[in-house]
C-alpha cells in the first residue's frame, strides 16, 4: 500500500518552521540581535559625529589661514601636510590590538574566569594590567552580559575614580582588557596591614569611596560588587574602582532621550548626568559578595543603586572595627545574618567610635526607605562625619598611606609587592598565533563590538593640533617659522 503523499505545506518539518515563525523569538537570539544592532548604530553614529567635527575644524583652519594672509600656494601646501599627518594618525588608530603587542611581566590575580597580568606595551613601554577572560567559561556560566557591561563602563568612563581602560580586544579563545596599572595594590591588602584605621584615615577613604561610587551612579549603573578587593590604590595612595563584571544598568531619565541612544536600554543616555528625579528601574538578579551585599538583593522586590551605599557602610564598619559586621566562616550563614540584619547587626563597644561615625554607619546599614543616599549623594556628603572634607579637591590631598613603590627602574621595571604572587599555569602567547592563509576565522556573535582602543591624548586629532599651532603662530615674522619645515615642498609647488 502506497504511503500517503505528504504536502510540503503540511509536512512535520514545514509545520515546525511555521510554528517557529509564529512563535516568539528566544531570549538568547533577541539579546544577540540587540547587541549587533547596538554595535552598528554606535559605529555609524560615531562616524557621523566625527565627520561633522572634522568639517567644523577644517572651516576654522581655513579662516585662520586667511586671517594670516597666507597665499593660495601656501595654504595648499599646509593643507596637504595636515592631510598627510591626519591620514597617518587614522591609520595608526585603525591598527588592531593583539596579545602580541604586549610583553608579559608577572601575574597578580587569578579568578574563576581568567587572570590578571602585568604587561609592558611593546610600542610605548607603558606598564599595564591585562585582564584575560575565557570565552568558553563566559558562555558556560552565562556571564556574557556581565563582561559586556564591564567593558562598556570602562570604555565610557572618563573620570579619575575608575580604572582607565586603554583597550579591549579578543582572539578565538579569550577576551582581553588592557587597563592602567595601579601599583598600590587593593584596599583589602591595606586593611590587612593596618587592621583598624583611625577615624581621620577612614574619613578620607570613605569620602573617596563615596565619590567613586557616585561617578558610577552618574552613568546609570549599580556596581553591585563593592568590596575592598575591588578598590585599588594608585601610586599616590588614592582610590579607584575596578572589576565591573557584576555592574547593572540602573535607571533611565524621565525626559525623552536622544534618538541616537534609544537602540539599547542598557546603553540609553549612557553619558547623561543623573537626575534625582529620574524614574528608576529595579534590578532583580542576586549577585555580589556575601559580606558586603545588601539584604534586598536577596529578595524578589527589586533594588536600586542604594545597595551600593549599604556596601559603603559595611566597608566603613570594617575600616573602623577590623572585620565586616556579618562575617561568618560559612557564606550561607553570612547571608542569613544579612537577611535578618535587624537582629544580627550591632556595633561593638570597642573600639569606641565617635557619635558621627556610629550614626553614619547606622544610616547606611539601614532599610532602603531610610538609607542615607536614597535622595542623592549630597545626603551622605553633608553628614557630620564628613565635616571639613573638601569634596572638590580630594585627589589633591595627601593620602594617609602612600605605597612604597619602586616603579619603572631598570632592575625592577614593575613593582608588584602589594599584590599576591602567582605561578604561570599556561603560556602567555597562543600556540598557533596565525591562522592558515586560506582559513577565515568566524566572528563570535556573542562578542560583536567588544574591541575598543582609547585614543592617545597627544594624537587625538591632527586637525586640532594644527588649529592650536595656527593659534600660536601669528602674522609677521612668525609666519616664516610655520612654513619653514614645508619650504622645500612649497618651492617645488611654485616651480
Amino acid at each position: 500500500m502506497a504511503s500517503p503523499k505528504v504536502s510540503p505545506l503540511t509536512s512535520p518539518r514545514a509545520s515546525g518552521l511555521t510554528r517557529r515563525k509564529e512563535g516568539t523569538v528566544s531570549a538568547q537570539t533577541l539579546a544577540k540581535a540587540e547587541v549587533a544592532k547596538a554595535f552598528i548604530q554606535q559605529k555609524y553614529s560615531k562616524m557621523k559625529r566625527d565627520e561633522s567635527e572634522r568639517k567644523e575644524v577644517w572651516d576654522l583652519l581655513q579662516g585662520k589661514m586667511e586671517a594670516m594672509r597666507l597665499n593660495p600656494s601656501e595654504q595648499e601646501v599646509l593643507k596637504r601636510e595636515i592631510q598627510h599627518k591626519e591620514a597617518e594618525s587614522l591609520r595608526e588608530g585603525r591598527k588592531k590590538v593583539t596579545i602580541f603587542d604586549f610583553e608579559p611581566l608577572a601575574i597578580i590575580g587569578r579568578g574563576a574566569f581568567g587572570e590578571v597580568r602585568i604587561v609592558r606595551a611593546k610600542a610605548t613601554g607603558e606598564i599595564l594590567a591585562l585582564k584575560k577572560l575565557s570565552k568558553a567559561d563566559m558562555l558556560l556560566k552565562n556571564q556574557v552580559r556581565h563582561i559586556r557591561a564591564e567593558r562598556d563602563v570602562l570604555a565610557q568612563a572618563s573620570n579619575p575614580w575608575i580604572v582607565q581602560l586603554r583597550s579591549s580586544f579578543q582572539d578565538e579563545k579569550y577576551l582581553y582588557l588592557a587597563m592602567e596599572y595601579l601599583p598600590g595594590g587593593d584596599f583589602m591588602t591595606l586593611l590587612i596591614k593596618k587592621d583598624i584605621l583611625a577615624e581621620e584615615e577612614a574619613r578620607f577613604y570613605a569620602a573617596e569611596l563615596v565619590q567613586a561610587v557616585e561617578s558610577v551612579h552618574k552613568m546609570h549603573y549599580i556596581h553591585r560588587d563593592l568590596k575592598p578587593d575591588n578598590v585599588l590604590l594608585d601610586q599616590r595612595g588614592h582610590l579607584k574602582l575596578s572589576d565591573f563584571g557584576l555592574c547593572k544598568h540602573s535607571d533611565q531619565p524621565a525626559v525623552q532621550p536622544d534618538p541616537i541612544h534609544t537602540f539599547n536600554p542598557d546603553l540609553r543616555n549612557f553619558l547623561s548626568p543623573r537626575s534625582d528625579s529620574t524614574r528608576r528601574q529595579l534590578a532583580y538578579s542576586t549577585v555580589g559578595t556575601p559580606d558586603y551585599i545588601a539584604p534586598e538583593v536577596f529578595g524578589k522586590g527589586g533594588y536600586t543603586e542604594t545597595v551600593d551605599w549599604w556596601s559603603v557602610g559595611v566597608i566603613l564598619f570594617e575600616m573602623l572595627v577590623g572585620y565586616p559586621p556579618f562575617f561568618s566562616d560559612d557564606p550561607s550563614q553570612t547571608c542569613q545574618k544579612i537577611l535578618h540584619w535587624r537582629k544580627t547587626f550591632s556595633l561593638p563597644r570597642e573600639p569606641r567610635l565617635s557619635a558621627s561615625a556610629t550614626d553614619l554607619i547606622r544610616r547606611l546599614i539601614a532599610d532602603p526607605a531610610d538609607r542615607l543616599g536614597r535622595n542623592g549623594v549630597a545626603e551622605i556628603q553633608n553628614h557630620a562625619f564628613f565635616r571639613g572634607v573638601d569634596w572638590g579637591r580630594l585627589r589633591e590631598t595627601r593620602a594617609p598611606w602612600v605605597p612604597e613603590v619602586r616603579f619603572m627602574q631598570v632592575s625592577n621595571p614593575t613593582d608588584t609587592r602589594h599584590f599576591d604572587k602567582f605561578d604561570d599555569s599556561e603560556p602567555f602567547y597562543p600556540h598557533n598565533p596565525l591562522p592558515r592563509p586560506a582559513r577565515r576565522v568566524r566572528k563570535d556573535v556573542n562578542f560583536v563590538g567588544y574591541s575598543f582602543k582609547r585614543q592617545d591624548e597627544n594624537q587625538r586629532s591632527t586637525l586640532v593640533a594644527a588649529l592650536q599651532e595656527l593659534d600660536r603662530v601669528r602674522m609677521g615674522s612668525e609666519k616664516g617659522s610655520l612654513l619653514q619645515p614645508l619650504q622645500p615642498r612649497l618651492d617645488t609647488e611654485m616651480e
